[in-house]
């Protein structure tokens, strides 16, 4: 592996870290419980684009793969994203 591509992969990772402590730190605070849910969601599905782009190396894939990709996880989002807010409370 490359200086380059070890110091993307590094980046991402920290990325990673980090959402994962303002999940945390939504989960566990007072904010809002359905604005809190919302971005909780929305922030797991960035995580899942940058596993799949930088760990499962897609970014440097065939395109195809990368608009399956990135369409799978629109689709899936606005599917989980959208059940949860006509669920009635």
């Amino acid at each position: 592996m490359s200086g380059l591509a070890r110091l993307t992969v590094t980046r991402a990772w920290a990325v990673l870290a980090l959402a994962t402590l303002v999940v945390f730190a939504l989960a566990e605070n007072d904010a809002p419980a359905r604005a809190a849910t919302l971005a909780i969601l929305l922030i797991a599905a960035f995580k899942i684009r940058l596993v799949f782009l930088h760990f499962m190396e897609l970014a440097a894939g065939a395109m195809p793969w990368r608009a399956i990709l990135e369409v799978w996880v629109a689709v899936v989002t606005a599917i989980i994203v959208g059940a949860y807010l006509f669920t009635p409370v």
